[in-house]
């Protein structure tokens, strides 16, 4: 009967919802219930049942059917449609309650009193409430408080057994149109990275008379030395310390020689020291490359935060110190060049690629040309819509940026950058296709199918699209993630329910050698190093389970 399935299908959505908050003080009597309501109709479910009993809920769910007048009905059954493999979503729910987080007290606290958290939280206050009328907001906070209490790790069952109320309140409707969004990304993501599949086998020359066994195999390291010196830079002006590590090849050549240099930023919550094995690799081919931290939004601000010792995990102005941190680098390697030139060569400092992760991938591409959208934002933010963008973590930080004047002109790009290499970008509200359109240079984007931060199609397949670049490539990874390793907390939420078979070598593997094959031919002008920048060559390096795909173009339809 539908509407049975309509009811369990809520309820498994109502659940999944939660599993966003972890970002949470009243005295509290635990929830005994959670009630569903659709118009006239409205059932409950025994929290202490959803665990075991998840998949007999047809059980005494509805006493009343006739009661629904025709119309919600008719509208249910329409949202009903499009919903998601009932089967899926039971499995997706039973492993969101009982999924570990390992986090404390003081972490979800300072969590939760945080713009971000109180964004999140109020976004699912409108689904998951205390009454018909009353938004969660400040009983999820409370519920999640009392959880991380009472157990060492946080699980979501804790957080709904905690709830102020004896019932949970969950607007049906609303999670069934989520149902419907959800359903929608799910389908239209896997048509995405199938057609990036058949457009890369279709690419793909077998009849390349190129044997990649017999090339170089940059995959190895460059058989060149190299020096590394960190620098600590201040500017004065904006009252900004930076710290970069600065690799050069170690050549003994005329001084004349111009060394091609590549910047790398880390993503929000990153360091530096995340990218030393990019920079090695790059290096050792001859590739002068500069990593910075970016004070605002890496490791050290995280740490300050969770410590209490500044008021807010990120703020808007970082959209615009972050390129105007690597504006200022180069800047200063340029007078560092011209004072004392280095006996290994002279820095290009006129034309520079640039490597970014995430926030680090904004980082580059405004550098590059893509112009802020904040106008978009600032209508499309405070609104309570439900599209795919409910399944898109990154939106959050990306509407910070709505905070900026629409007055300003912010002038972030910067002429000297020649080719941007960007990981798991976060950009599809921030710059849009209006933003992403202008960019001019050479571009390639890498994403990770199961990318739970930033999903692949919302912020890598359909931005890869709007792209004004004639050269632009799109590297996806089947069943990456968003991060290449376990060292921060957004990539361990990120990956906390990623199976065991990534394997962040391989990715890393890669990274090193797309990104070194990208940088030669489009920055350095190595022609030789094109014969890597193909579907051949992905196809010779590809390894299961995380198999790596190329197109330099795709048509997909809109998810706007």
């Amino acid at each position: 009967m539908k509407i049975l399935r309509a009811l369990r299908f809520s309820c498994w959505l109502g659940l999944m919802l939660g599993s966003l908050g972890w970002k949470s003080q009243l005295p509290a009597t635990a929830a005994e219930k959670i009630s569903f309501w659709y118009g006239a109709l409205e059932f409950s479910v025994d929290i202490d049942d959803l665990k075991t009993h998840l998949g007999e809920i047809d059980r005494d769910l509805v006493t009343d059917v006739n009661s629904v007048n025709s119309e919600s009905l008719k509208e249910w059954r329409s949202l009903l449609d499009t919903a998601s493999d009932e089967s899926n979503s039971q499995d997706i729910a039973v492993s969101l309650l009982t999924q570990e987080f390992p986090l404390d007290r003081v972490t979800v606290s300072r969590l939760l009193n945080s713009s971000l958290g109180t964004r999140i939280l109020q976004s699912l206050g409108e689904i998951i409430r205390v009454s018909h009328s009353q938004n969660g907001f400040y009983a999820l906070r409370s519920a999640l408080i009392l959880a991380i209490d009472s157990s060492e790790k946080l699980t979501l069952l804790d957080v709904l057994r905690q709830f102020p109320a004896d019932t949970i309140q969950i607007d049906a409707k609303a999670s069934l149109k989520l149902a419907d969004v959800f359903t929608q990304l799910q389908t239209e993501t896997k048509k995405a990275i199938a057609l990036v599949k058949q457009q890369a086998a279709i690419n793909t020359n077998n009849k390349s008379t190129i044997d990649f066994a017999q090339q170089p195999d940059i995959q190895n390291p460059g058989y060149l030395a190299w020096q590394q010196e960190t620098l600590t830079l201040f500017d004065q002006k904006r009252d900004r310390s930076l710290a970069v590590d600065l690799y050069r090849p170690q050549i003994e050549l005329n001084v004349s020689l111009n060394i091609p240099l590549v910047i790398i930023s880390h993503g929000f919550s990153g360091a530096k020291e995340d990218f030393d094995y990019l920079a090695q690799h790059l290096v050792s081919y001859g590739i002068a490359v500069a990593i910075l931290n970016h004070p605002g939004s890496d490791r050290t601000q995280l740490d300050n935060f969770f410590a209490g010792t500044t008021r807010d995990i990120l703020t808007a102005r970082e959209f615009i110190h972050r390129p105007q941190d690597v504006s200022y680098l180069l800047d200063e390697l340029q007078k560092r060049e011209r004072v004392a030139p280095s006996r290994l060569g002279t820095l290009d400092l006129e034309r520079v690629g640039i490597i970014g992760h995430s926030f680090g991938s904004y980082t580059a591409l405004a550098l590059g040309g893509a112009k802020l959208n904040i106008g978009h934002l600032q209508q499309y933010c405070p609104s309570k819509i439900i599209d795919l963008n409910w399944f898109n973590p990154s939106v959050v930080l990306q509407c910070l940026a709505s905070q900026l004047s629409t007055t300003k002109n912010y002038q972030l790009g910067d002429r000297r950058i020649a080719a941007i290499f960007a990981m798991n970008p976060m950009i599809s509200n921030v710059f849009g296709e209006q933003g992403l359109s202008q960019l001019e240079i050479p571009v390639a984007f890498v994403g990770g199918s199961k990318d739970l931060i930033t999903p692949v199609l919302l912020e890598q397949i359909e931005p890869f699209t709007w792209l004004g670049s004639q050269e632009k490539y799109l590297l996806l990874i089947d069943r990456g993630t968003h991060g290449y390793d376990r060292l921060n907390l957004l990539e361990t939420l990120a990956n906390s329910t990623i199976d065991s078979s990534f394997d962040p070598q391989l990715v890393r593997g890669y990274i090193k050698t797309m990104s070194l094959a990208f940088m030669q031919t489009h920055l350095a002008n190595q022609t030789k190093y094109q014969r890597f920048l193909t579907n051949n060559y992905v196809k010779h390096i590809s390894k299961t389970p995380l198999k790596l795909s190329l197109t330099r173009s795709i048509q997909i339809k809109s998810t706007r």
